[in-house]
């Protein structure tokens, strides 16, 4: 249980704080360029909070347990790598099909940036259980 609560606590903590740059610096400045009149102010932290929170356990259950049970940090990387493009690519695709105003760089940026993003956290928690790097 312990081992469980680390792994997420970990994973959580790289996932967010790598995502507030990444957002800041990557995501931010394309999204305001083709639909800055529909992004929200202020940001609606509650669900912002309720993804995040989710996003993470469901990483957790699906990629991250298993790939720390084996001791394999590769597999929680390659495992989260796909998770993160599917859903990723999934909301990018979804918005593009039946948004106007969505375009190819959002969908390009925010895909890849959610695919290394889940892929490389998930990676770091189970490097920093298991102390190994691949």
């Amino acid at each position: 249980m312990l081992q469980a609560l680390l792994l997420y606590l970990i994973t959580a903590g790289v996932f967010l704080g790598l995502d507030i740059i990444g957002i800041r610096f990557l995501i931010r400045p394309v999204f305001d360029r083709h639909v800055g009149h529909l992004l929200a102010e202020p940001l609606r932290l509650g669900p912002a909070a309720v993804f995040y929170l989710v996003y993470v356990a469901g990483l957790l259950w699906m990629v991250s347990w298993s790939a720390l049970r084996t001791g394999e940090p590769v597999q929680a990387l390659l495992g989260g790598l796909v998770l993160g493009f599917l859903c990723y690519g999934t909301y990018e695709m979804t918005n593009y099909a039946t948004l106007a105003d969505w375009s190819w760089q959002q969908v390009v940026a925010d895909t890849l940036w959610g695919t290394v993003l889940t892929g490389f956290s998930a990676w770091a928690g189970v490097v920093a259980l298991t102390g190994r790097l691949a």
